[in-house]
């Protein structure tokens, strides 16, 4: 007999299954889930980790950009305000985030900015002169000085840290701090900051003005380089002779961009005696020719 309609849409009751009963199914909840292959793999990939990017890759630096602007102008600020760093910002600010974003900006804008001022103050200083033409030498002059500035300064004093750096009976935690070489390139940078604006107070021809912005950019920005790198300065055997010849490097530096960019020596004396040489020489040429 075939069941009604009724009787397959009504509810049924059946009588629980014991335990003890090897026929029934059970349902093993402890049992793992069957995964798919695709989850399988991605649980893989998430499990196991990230592999470092090699230094060749664009990944690898890319970390090195990664840099907010309140950092950024934080570091500029600490470059100039002498004393503005506490004792240990090289190792736990420096050495923990070294960033090449904010050199790298610093060192193109120096460099186009003593170019222009520089070509801004060779016009003035030959106002007079209607052939003057535009200098775009001072471009690669600049672009060569301060790279070769920023790049081999920091490794030869990182060199010379490495080489020299003396023992100390100290624990592990207090042990001294030797800046590694993308920290000091990135303090080196952020140190040359304070030239722009002085790059361009040095297209104001007064002799006088110019080497006291020569002395004020070298003194602020020099006495932050050096309270920054004290620190490290001092592990070496040789620190008596480094502390000085990192300021005289920075002086060298401030005063060969103003020499060679902005200043005009006093020559009117040289001109006049020219002059009247080349009138005398012609006025001789000119008597000989009638006679």
């Amino acid at each position: 007999m075939e069941p009604s309609v009724d009787d397959l849409l009504s509810f049924k009751e059946f009588p629980l299954i014991q335990e003890g009963n090897s026929n029934s199914a059970q349902l093993n909840i402890d049992s793992p889930k069957k995964v798919s292959p695709s989850r399988e793999s991605d649980s893989t990939e998430e499990a196991t980790p990230a592999k470092s990017s090699s230094f060749l890759s664009f990944e690898y630096y890319q970390r090195f950009f990664d840099v907010d602007t309140m950092t950024v102008v934080d570091r500029i600020a600490t470059s100039i305000i002498p004393k503005r760093a506490p004792s240990d910002y090289l190792k736990l600010n420096i050495g923990t985030s070294p960033d090449l974003y904010g050199p790298v900006w610093i060192v193109i804008t120096l460099i186009f900015t003593i170019a222009i001022s520089g070509n801004m103050a060779s016009y003035l200083q030959n106002a007079g002169n209607h052939h003057w033409r535009y200098n775009f030498h001072l471009v690669s002059v600049s672009a060569t000085v301060i790279i070769l500035y920023t790049s081999l300064v920091p490794l030869s004093l990182w060199a010379l840290l490495k080489w020299s750096v003396r023992s100390f009976d100290l624990d592990v935690e207090e042990s001294p701090h030797t800046p590694s070489l993308l920290s000091l390139i990135c303090v080196y940078g952020y140190s040359l900051a304070i030239y722009i604006p002085v790059s361009i107070l040095w297209t104001v021809q007064v002799s006088l003005f110019q080497w006291l912005m020569v002395a004020t950019g070298t003194f602020l920005s020099g006495f932050a380089l050096l309270w920054i790198l004290m620190p490290a300065i001092k592990t070496s055997k040789y620190h008596i002779f480094i502390t000085p010849s990192i300021g005289i490097a920075h002086f060298l530096l401030a005063t060969g961009f103003m020499l060679y960019f902005f200043h005009s020596p006093d020559s009117s004396g040289t001109v006049v005696r020219m002059e009247q040489l080349k009138t005398t020489v012609g006025t001789i040429i000119n008597k000989n020719a009638t006679n």
